[in-house]
């Protein structure tokens, strides 16, 4: 038996994604609709496989010579494209004259392909299609006997009206009436409709079954096959019905929604397409989280997970904010679960870094000076002082102070794996039978090589908390004396280097609740007063001329506050 895969097509549909990936290549749950293809082939006990190519050929020659195949794999390259029926005809020299089973390759299912091919030799037809009933692409005509009399135009008195789900079995006559040109699939078969040869449908029922040809479609197919798995992950088997509940986005595009089962409930975020082949958004949370759980540190599980489709499950850590108990809880309480956040936070970093793999990373592999200038103190003047409050100052006076700040942060950094965005809404806190409150960290996509103390500032200083002073204090003593229990030295220069590395988060901050302000985006404004106190306290602490038209500078800033930031 053999088969072919239809692989050649521009993917206009789902433009400008296919610009760069063709379509067979899109993946759900990991792995290409082409593998799909291709293993439920072999599986189905078929010898060889066709693919044709033609758009982004060399990117499916890549995928298929990568891997090895449980069966002879052969490919056939269009200089121009000759649509499904030509593609046919173009390698009939690879056929032994038996049927030949075709195949869409964007397609998503689990219709038996010998079930199909079975079908075909029984009933002894020209050509055999596999049909199904989708209301949205009914638009082929059949008697009650499953012969095809029409395909897509007005249905016959008295025939029902199915869609082709792209699997169609051809006999050598078939194949032998198609001529070596252009020429699609649905000519050929009103061609030999008209000629009364037997173009018979088989309806499949209960069959899963996706056209992934567009956007929308693609993200669909993603999530019917990928929530079950996460549900089955988490709990061993999946609902039949769940219901999903959007929930408040973060200051990125992502989508994030709670889907709830009577057996528990998981998170889904999506991040959006990415059809480029470097590592993206939710290839990282993939990787690095898949890399946290082994290691054992407290991040929600990974359950299922897609870097093209950008849809990730986890499971649910809850809906209570560190930043939420932070401010209702009595502060010895707050202060005893800090402590036990900075414990997870050492074994994040300094655990966390063996066997990291920086190809893991989406945005930089480290944190460097270039980072430094760039992501925190440029951002500071660009998306706040300049685009949020409009000031028109150029960067280039405060350069000395930038330059200070950087090297004053690098010198004492205690390097491990960096987090990079932990503050209090990035922690969640589920409370045990007993009580006791236990951490979960979440949101680490933006993982890489980096120093521990700008963590602990991300920590401490967080605006959405608003620890006191003195219990920063006392929760920065902590965090060395953990340290030292770990058997981490802890050079002199690591509370100087502590202090830097809050002013350059304080000043990332600023830029951040700026820029998402400006955006229209709620949740951010109110915070902008008390981060620029906290970086005004700061700069006049340390009293480094250096740092004086910094200072200046923030003071400006503060008489431009917009009423509604004002406090």
């Amino acid at each position: 038996m053999q088969a072919m895969i239809l692989a050649a097509g521009l993917g206009t549909r789902l433009l400008p994604h296919t610009e760069v990936r063709p379509k067979p290549l899109f993946t759900i749950g990991g792995i290409t609709l082409l593998e799909r293809h291709i293993n439920a082939l072999a599986d189905a006990g078929f010898d060889a496989i066709i693919i044709n190519t033609c758009h982004l050929a060399g990117e499916i020659r890549r995928c298929i010579g990568k891997k090895s195949w449980p069966i002879p794999v052969h490919l056939r390259q269009e200089e121009t494209l000759l649509e499904s029926a030509g593609a046919v005809a173009n390698v009939a020299d690879l056929l032994d004259g038996s049927p030949l089973l075709v195949v869409n390759g964007d397609t998503l299912t689990d219709i038996d392909p010998k079930a199909v091919y079975e079908a075909h030799l029984t009933q002894e037809n020209t050509a055999t299609l596999a049909l199904m009933d989708h209301a949205a692409f009914n638009n082929v005509s059949v008697d009650d006997t499953g012969r095809i009399h029409v395909f897509r135009d007005p249905t016959p008195e008295g025939m029902q009206r199915l869609a082709f789900t792209g699997m169609q079995v051809l006999s050598p006559e078939a194949v032998a009436a198609i001529p070596r040109k252009k020429y699609g699939m649905v000519d050929l078969y009103r061609d030999l409709i008209d000629k009364d040869e037997r173009v018979q449908g088989i309806t499949m029922e209960n069959c899963l079954w996706f056209d992934c040809g567009t956007e929308e479609r693609y993200l669909e197919a993603s999530r019917a096959l990928m929530v079950p798995e996460a549900f089955r992950q988490a709990f061993g088997t999946a609902p039949k019905h769940h219901t999903t509940e959007p929930l408040k986005g973060d200051g990125s595009d992502r989508r994030w929604s709670r889907l709830k089962s009577p057996k528990g409930d998981l998170i889904a975020c999506e991040h959006g397409i990415n059809a480029g082949f470097t590592t993206g958004e939710a290839e990282a949370m993939i990787r690095i989280g898949t890399h946290l759980q082994a290691k054992g540190i407290p991040v929600s599980p990974i359950l299922e997970g897609d870097a093209v489709s950008g849809l990730v499950c986890v499971k649910d850590a809850g809906n209570i904010h560190l930043a939420e108990l932070a401010k209702t809880l009595p502060e010895p309480e707050v202060e005893a679960l800090y402590q036990r956040i900075i414990d997870a936070l050492i074994r994040f970093s300094q655990e966390g870094i063996h066997a990291f793999n920086t190809q893991w990373c989406w945005q930089t592999p480290a944190y460097d000076k270039d980072m430094i200038l760039t992501m925190e103190c440029r951002y500071f003047m660009d998306a706040f002082i300049n685009g949020y409050l409009g000031m028109n100052e150029p960067a280039e006076p405060y350069q000395a102070a930038f330059d200070l700040i950087a090297d004053k942060a690098l010198k004492g950094a205690l390097p491990g794996l960096m987090h990079r965005d932990f503050q209090s809404r990035n922690i969640m806190v589920h409370q045990d039978a007993s009580e006791a409150y236990t951490p979960t960290i979440i949101d680490f996509q933006g993982a890489r090589l980096g120093p521990f103390q700008y963590d602990l500032a991300s920590l401490l200083i967080d605006p959405y908390a608003g620890l006191s002073a003195p219990l920063q204090g006392r929760l920065i003593a902590y965090a060395t004396q953990a340290l030292a229990d770990h058997g981490i030295p802890v050079k002199k220069e690591f509370h100087t280097s502590y202090t830097f590395y809050a002013m350059a988060r304080n000043l990332q901050m600023l830029g951040a609740f700026g820029k998402l302000s400006a955006l229209g985006k709620p949740g951010f404004k109110e915070h902008i007063p008390r981060a620029l106190a906290t970086l005004e306290k700061r700069l006049k602490g340390l009293n480094n001329p250096k740092l004086s038209q910094l200072g200046k500078l923030v003071e400006r800033a503060k008489k431009n506050l917009p009423p509604t930031s004002g406090g």
